[in-house]
């Protein structure tokens, strides 16, 4: 018997079982990143519309007044959070109180919803471009956080699919030109505003490319950047956001 090495596997089971195989937010044991405790305390978008994942009052996913008038210009929209409670916090202590470890466990939830998405229709973008912060915030925050998640998102899908993983570069083909007060601080009409001449697109850009945000309030940062993109080249543009804000009257 090779007492040296049946040493060694007792202490790797000892060490997985102490520190990996532990919920990331509540240190439970669980075999996956989030236990079924805290997997539960995110509100799932479960009912929204179909098109721009507007999160609906009901239980029916029905295209929403909005995009019945004016349809978005990109192909899917991926949204498998509402911006709310656990959600909510998690990502406002990403963004405001410097705690960037809590990004695992939102991409973790947003990848699994994109690989059961895409594993039906077998149709995976080919590039993976983030919306990126004005280097003045980059600056104030000490990181873009949304370069922060897609880089752990692509960790993950490579992991998953292999050669099938879409491309994604640190520098994102978007610049942020103008620096520009924050969505959320705005009013509906001040957002829209907001966005004129804030974005270019430096970069090249594939045929099918995936656009990621943290959150989509208004959808006019994203409806922005899917224009730009769509006047360098871009043939479909699926929309991929941790989380999408319910209205206010919700």
């Amino acid at each position: 018997m090779n007492h040296g090495k049946l040493s060694t596997t007792n202490i790797i089971k000892v060490y997985n079982r102490l520190f990996i195989e532990q919920c990331y937010l509540c240190h439970a044991p669980s075999r996956k990143p989030l236990c079924s405790y805290c997997e539960a305390g995110f509100n799932r978008n479960a009912f929204a519309c179909p098109l721009c994942k507007r999160p609906s009052q009901g239980t029916l996913s029905s295209i929403c007044g909005q995009c019945q008038v004016s349809p978005p210009l990109y192909h899917n929209c991926l949204a498998p959070l509402r911006f709310e409670g656990l959600t909510q916090h998690l990502i406002h202590a990403i963004k405001f109180q410097q705690q960037a470890h809590y990004i695992r466990p939102l991409i973790q939830v947003l990848s699994e919803t994109l690989i059961e998405h895409y594993d039906s229709v077998d149709n995976w973008p080919s590039q993976i471009i983030f919306v990126p912060s004005h280097p003045t915030r980059i600056k104030e925050r000490g990181f873009c956080q949304t370069q922060l998640m897609v880089a752990e998102l692509y960790k993950i899908l490579l992991l998953q699919l292999k050669e099938k993983t879409p491309k994604h570069t640190n520098k994102s083909p978007i610049k942020k030109a103008l620096h520009t007060q924050a969505q959320h601080t705005l009013s509906k009409k001040k957002r829209s505003e907001n966005q004129q001449g804030v974005y270019q697109v430096t970069g090249e850009i594939e045929d099918h490319v995936a656009l990621f945000d943290d959150v989509m309030t208004s959808g006019n940062t994203l409806e922005t950047c899917v224009k730009l993109l769509k006047k360098a080249g871009a043939k479909q543009i699926d929309v991929w956001v941790i989380a999408r804000t319910p209205e206010k009257n919700q």
